[in-house]
């Protein structure tokens, strides 16, 4: 590919007390409000396994981009619902440069 696409990988749980509805409206209005109006965002998927780990994979137009959405994420206001649904000791993130992408 010619130019660059970074995928963002964040695997987290919500925490017990926050039920699955609650978990996808979060989530809904952290991209909406936040995400979604950052410079070189292209798109997010929410999914979610048997075990309740939730993932976001997410594709931004360059690293640079998304070293400075992670940065602003912490302490931006419209992110403050999501950062207290999440036990934060769940978190891992991967950072990886797209290298192909395949489409029907």
């Amino acid at each position: 590919m010619n130019k660059e696409i970074v995928t963002e990988i964040v695997e987290f749980k919500f925490n017990a007390r926050v039920p699955y509805e609650e978990c996808i409206r979060i989530v809904d209005s952290l991209e909406e409000n936040f995400h979604s109006r950052q410079k070189g965002f292209i798109d997010t998927e929410l999914a979610k396994n048997k075990e309740d780990k939730w993932m976001m994979i997410q594709h931004w137009a360059s690293m640079e981009d998304l070293k400075a959405v992670v940065q602003l994420m912490m302490k931006e206001p419209s992110t403050e619902e999501f950062r207290k649904a999440i036990d934060p000791t769940s978190v891992k993130m991967q950072l990886l440069n797209q290298i192909q992408l395949w489409k029907k």
